[in-house]
């Protein structure tokens, strides 16, 4: 679908920039997994899909504004007289909503027999209310909140998409984590067998004790029963990446590891808070709720007025269907409905007003956590920085002292026990790397999408009003 591929390629623009897959080669990049789930997953679409009915609401949340016409026809048996006579009505009917001016018009005539005579009548008329809905506020004031609920629904469709969006992708993050446990426990294993084979050399050469080769037996074992659980685990998650791109079993795919651009980066806390607070899709949504909160509460101020509708028009009225001997006459007139003391729409307008304020308290909460969430967020990316190089350090240790630690035990001054140990830690470090790596590309996402600039709502949207090619 257009609309989606037009939008992914903006976010990958602005979040990542990734190596090309080799032509014939089943790798996907982080690139190539998105586009192929947008131009393939139907959810996409079914979130999208949500924006078309938005352009009819507003026809069927303000009075209709149709010319009505309306035909009568009947039949007058007048028993006292012994008169019969068809009597014909044609009537036409227009409101204008937003002035709220109701216009009609009429012609009535009807064919008498014996002592009455045909007789037939033209009127025109206009009302306009000028209190209640007083030259169409009412119906404004029901247009503006149907305008405001247009965009918040647009947003949240666009909060919708950019939330799957961000599922896929740390979804992607996640396989190729499994891909990076797979392959380190397999390096491991291969690791275990080698030392195995060494351990057994040795005891043939009477150098190590069978319970040094038991020992090491062991340890293969249990590397071994790792890779086998991470290898399922990878399979699971390749399952679910080509679910997201609907993939058939021939398009198995591998992943490659992803390369954050530099233009990715995030900026300072102090003018990511800005940005945020100034441009987001969040922020917006939050603004636009407040608005059709107080909206709300002037629809039930108008509500309490009284209807007072003012009429004047013009008749017409002649003997046979072409007004012969004619009489015309004007008119106007006034009328008031104003029940009192109307108390349910003095609770409506109090639980507007209570509920203006709610809206207002909730939204300037809402703010509030959410610069405090994002402070947290970005602090705990800023540890995260920390922590791999912290990670990375620890393996380049580690591997010097199991370097260490196998010369010592070849020349008998460690025990096995001791180097299984140091290779078992050098294991676990390598592990604790690949998760952290993964962990700050995931905190990254969740930042973009908190922020809102994953993806871009007009870009989603502009696309779904083009016709298709």
């Amino acid at each position: 679908m257009q609309s989606t591929i037009a939008a992914i390629l903006v976010l990958l623009s602005c979040f990542c920039a990734m190596s090309t897959a080799l032509a014939g080669e089943k790798k996907f990049t982080l690139e190539t997994f998105v586009r192929l789930a947008a131009q393939r997953n139907t959810v996409f679409e079914e979130i999208l899909i949500d924006e078309l009915p938005l352009q009819y609401t507003r026809i069927l949340n303000l009075p209709a504004d149709d010319l009505v016409l309306s035909v009568k026809g009947r039949y007058v048996l007048m028993l006292d007289e012994m008169d019969n006579a068809p009597e014909y009505t044609l009537a036409l009917d227009k409101l204008f909503p937003a002035t709220g001016t109701r216009l009609s018009t009429s012609y009535t005539t009807d064919y008498g027999s014996g002592a009455r005579r045909n007789e037939s009548e033209f009127s025109i008329a206009v009302v306009q209310p000028v209190a209640e809905n007083a030259f169409g506020r009412a119906n404004r004031l029901v247009e503006k909140l149907s305008g405001i609920e247009n965009a918040v629904a647009r947003h949240q469709i666009a909060e919708a998409y950019e939330d799957y969006l961000a599922g896929l992708i740390r979804l992607y993050y996640d396989w190729y984590a499994a891909s990076e446990h797979l392959a380190t426990a397999t390096t491991a294993y291969g690791d275990a067998k080698k030392q195995l084979e060494n351990i057994r050399e040795r005891a043939r050469n009477n150098i190590a004790l069978p319970i040094d080769v038991n020992k090491i037996m062991v340890q293969t074992v249990s590397r071994k029963e790792r890779m086998t659980s991470l290898r399922n685990d990878y399979h699971a998650h390749t399952n679910l990446v080509m679910e997201a791109t609907r993939a058939v079993e021939t398009e198995r795919p591998v992943p490659v590891k992803p390369v954050e651009a530099e233009r990715n980066r995030i900026l300072d806390l102090d003018t990511e808070l800005r940005k945020f607070r100034e441009s987001s899709r969040t922020v917006t949504i939050l603004g636009l709720l407040e608005e059709k909160a107080g909206t709300e509460v002037a629809q039930a101020a108008d509500r309490l007025l009284p209807s007072i509708n003012l009429t004047a028009g013009y008749d017409l009225t002649g003997a046979n269907r072409f007004f012969t001997d004619p009489d015309h006459g004007l008119f106007a007139g006034m009328s008031l409905e104003w029940p009192l003391p109307d108390r349910q729409e003095t609770a409506r307008h109090e639980i507007s007003r209570i509920n203006n304020r709610r809206v207002s308290l909730s939204t300037g909460n809402a703010k509030l956590s959410l610069d405090t969430a994002l402070k947290n967020l970005y602090r705990t990316i800023e540890n995260q920085h920390r922590l791999i190089e912290l990670a990375k350090e620890k393996i380049a240790i580690s591997e010097a002292i199991v370097r260490d630690e196998k010369r010592n035990y070849s020349l008998g001054k460690t025990s096995l026990n001791d180097l299984i140990d140091e290779v078992n830690r050098l294991e676990e470090h390598r592990f604790n790397l690949i998760n952290r790596e993964i962990e700050l590309q995931q905190l990254i996402v969740e930042w973009r999408r908190l922020t809102d600039t994953l993806v871009r709502e007009k870009d989603i949207l502009r696309q779904q009003q083009r016709p298709a090619q």
